[in-house]
């Protein structure tokens, strides 16, 4: 499903997969009442993976890393998406106040997949 994409998007995809199943099942819970226990054996998902993205708290660096996507997403919008990740990397590293830490490519490229 994933093969021939490059290594970042194949991280993103699963991830995406990986949590809009997540809420499916959230929302079969809640609307019929399902069994949590047998839609994760159904999806073959591990029960405490469920529990744990369903009680997550955002940490310090996915904060940050929502930050940078939005800058990442109106900088896009204003060049009509044409920066790839080294350009968008400049770009967003201009824009940093003198107290936040310098942005990465790798991040960047993680986040235009």
């Amino acid at each position: 499903m994933f093969i021939g994409q490059p290594k970042q998007r194949q991280i993103a995809l699963k991830q995406k997969q990986r949590y809009s199943l997540y809420s499916l099942i959230k929302e079969c819970h809640q609307e019929y009442k399902w069994s949590i226990e047998w839609m994760c054996k159904q999806a073959h998902v591990a029960r405490s993976a469920y529990y744990k993205w369903l009680n997550h708290k955002p940490s310090k660096r996915e904060e940050r890393d929502q930050k940078i996507l939005k800058r990442i997403k109106e900088i896009a919008k204003s060049n009509n998406s044409l920066l790839g990740s080294p350009k968008m990397t400049m770009a967003l590293n201009k824009e940093l106040a003198d107290c936040e830490g310098k942005i990465y490519r790798r991040t960047v490229a993680r986040y235009v997949c």
